[in-house]
């Protein structure tokens, strides 16, 4: 990440991501993703292409989810959704809202990346965000509003395909009604730190084998269990970047201090 990039993510809650497809490569996945909605199987996409696989760590937009979560970083889900047209989209939420006893307002513990595989007409259906709101307390009251554009400070993302948005787990986002002609295509990859739960589907033996064949997506898909610390899932650590601990910066106090009282966590 760039200097300027974490200073937005850091203040706004989230990233766009221009180009993270090239042409070609928009292509491709635009294939594989409507052959697996052919047959219903949005929910299971590990299982129906090597590309969505090998885009759990995607060489443009990886390296930021690594550098926001850190070096634990581990893929939570991942499935695509259809737009189409007239369709309505996903009210507004917080990714995290059902996680708790968690400081999300002062914490990261999900990031969110969506590959818009589609142009975001004027009325097409686009990811809409409210600025900031990552760092809200928990206590702020919802407005009361009935539609999805009467958000108070929203910013609706309207996106040229191949983008990609980085969403903070925390931030207010939805997705709105698709009132244009054409059908919008997303895929949508949760990322999480390698000791929460997954929520992925099981994997068939040609999956495991290609997430086992580097050691970063054995990572991202939960194949690995370090055998270099003794520690175990605590201890994974994905290879080839440089060493993140998270943005905001986690600090930890070293085992040696456990059971001893309370010391500054520097």
């Amino acid at each position: 990440m760039t200097e300027e990039q974490k200073v937005v993510y850091g203040t706004q809650g989230y990233l766009v991501v221009e180009g993270a497809f090239a042409p070609d490569e928009l292509a491709r996945v635009r294939a594989v993703f409507d052959r697996a909605a052919g047959d219903g199987g949005l929910g299971d996409l590990p299982n129906r292409d090597d590309v969505f696989v090998r885009l759990a760590e995607h060489p443009t937009v990886f390296p930021v989810v690594h550098r926001i979560l850190g070096d634990d970083v581990q893929l939570r889900a991942l499935q695509g959704m259809t737009i189409a047209p007239g369709g309505a989209g996903k009210g507004w939420h917080r990714e995290v809202a059902g996680m708790l006893g968690v400081d999300h307002p002062a914490s990261t513990v999900c990031v969110q990346v969506v590959f818009h595989l589609d142009d975001v007409a004027e009325d097409g259906a686009c990811v809409s965000v409210v600025p900031g709101s990552h760092r809200f307390k928990p206590g702020l009251g919802f407005p009361e509003i009935a539609r999805i554009e009467e958000m108070p400070h929203h910013v609706a993302l309207r996106v040229k395909a191949g983008t990609a948005v980085v969403l903070h787990g925390n931030l207010w986002q939805a997705r709105t009604r698709n009132r244009s002609e054409t059908p919008q295509r997303f895929l949508a990859y949760a990322y999480v730190h390698c000791w929460m739960r997954q929520a992925l589907p099981e994997l068939s033996a040609h999956a495991v084998k290609v997430a086992s064949s580097t050691h970063n997506l054995a990572q991202l898909f939960g194949l690995v269990i370090s055998h270099r610390d003794a520690r175990g899932y605590w201890g994974r650590k994905v290879e080839g970047y440089t060493p993140s601990t998270g943005l905001p910066e986690r600090h930890f106090s070293g085992l040696k201090v456990v059971g001893k009282g309370v010391v500054p966590n520097r």
